[in-house]
């Protein structure tokens, strides 16, 4: 059984992970908080967060979160000029900064077409695997998990993780 560290915003960013593992270990892939842009720049707290030189442990995946397709690109095109070998992305969040202003994380539940048009994207302008967070569903009356797991994986992702 593989044992992945989820990410949590302000809590496991680079020095809890590095020495998370340094003391702990057991961990076979640690998740980034979500790296994001904001007015059309990568934030450079984000850059730092996933530059190599901060992280040890020997397994980082980055998280993306956008709500347009071309947001995601960029933002898969910086994981791959860093080195990364996959990427996720996160249409989890339910915080409302993230998804009701900026229409991100878990607010693109609601359109399972939005979803299966920015994974293939990012599918499509990366050679790595790209994976997938999503929540139970939008609301208790909306498109379910399995419903947009269909579409995610029709949309090529390699995995999906569903938060409750």
């Amino acid at each position: 059984m593989k044992l992945y560290a989820a990410p949590l915003q302000g809590f496991t960013e680079a020095p809890w992970r590095n020495l998370h593992q340094e003391v702990f270990g057991g961990i076979d892939a640690y998740y980034t908080p979500f790296v994001r842009m904001e007015k059309g720049e990568f934030r450079n707290k984000d850059v730092r967060e996933i530059a190599s030189e901060n992280n040890t442990v020997s397994r980082l995946i980055p998280q993306l979160i956008a709500s347009t397709p071309a947001e995601l690109e960029r933002l898969a095109g910086l994981f791959i000029e860093k080195g990364y070998k996959e990427a996720d992305i996160n249409m989890g969040c339910p915080v409302p900064k993230v998804a009701t202003r900026a229409q991100a994380g878990s607010a693109l539940l609601k359109d399972p077409n939005k979803v299966y048009e920015i994974v293939k994207a990012v599918v499509d302008s990366v050679n790595v695997p790209v994976t997938v967070k999503i929540r139970s569903g939008w609301d208790e009356k909306s498109i379910n998990a399995l419903e947009i797991a269909k579409v995610v994986e029709k949309a090529g992702a390699s995995a999906i993780t569903v938060h409750p």
